[in-house]
């Protein structure tokens, strides 16, 4: 079973505008070792699977790409998978379980900064058909964490 993380080391994780010129990433994500499943995976998304991202924080359902991404307690289990006591948030490198709430608001924190640094630097992303209703997904997830839903 993966180890439960605290929200304090989850609100700890650093999400910065990355300042690599031409760089295919937008931000720089840090935190300290005991977070490293976690910055690993957000620094593995790419832009245009993003929606998809947003998409499974806002309907709070599981997504994977390559063996990497996060899985909501209501999620289906596997046979003789344990119930997660949080969302658990996969790699290769492991596995590690946040509080649903704490894993919301930092992937909150996340997508606000791509949407922010996208814009800044007038990205191409911002062109792409999806675009428009990931912003919309990403507001929808910070009004219901304003709401404390």
């Amino acid at each position: 079973m993966s180890k439960l993380i605290a929200d304090e080391l989850v609100n700890s994780i650093q999400i910065q505008p990355r300042d690599v010129e031409g760089s295919l990433r937008l931000l720089d994500i840090k935190g300290s070792e005991e977070v490293l499943v976690i910055t690993s995976t957000l620094g593995f998304f790419s832009l245009s699977e993003m929606l998809y991202v947003a998409s499974g924080v806002h309907d709070r359902e599981g997504i994977g790409i390559d063996n990497t991404g996060f899985r909501y307690p209501t999620d289906e289990l596997d046979p003789g998978q344990e119930p997660l006591e949080g969302v658990e948030i996969y790699n290769p490198l492991g596995e590690v379980q946040v509080p649903i709430l704490a894993f919301e608001h930092l992937m909150a924190r996340y997508l606000r900064a791509l949407i922010t640094e996208a814009k800044k630097r007038n990205d191409s992303v911002i062109q792409q058909s999806w675009w428009c209703e990931f912003v919309m997904t990403t507001q929808q997830i910070e009004e219901r964490l304003r709401q404390g839903e």
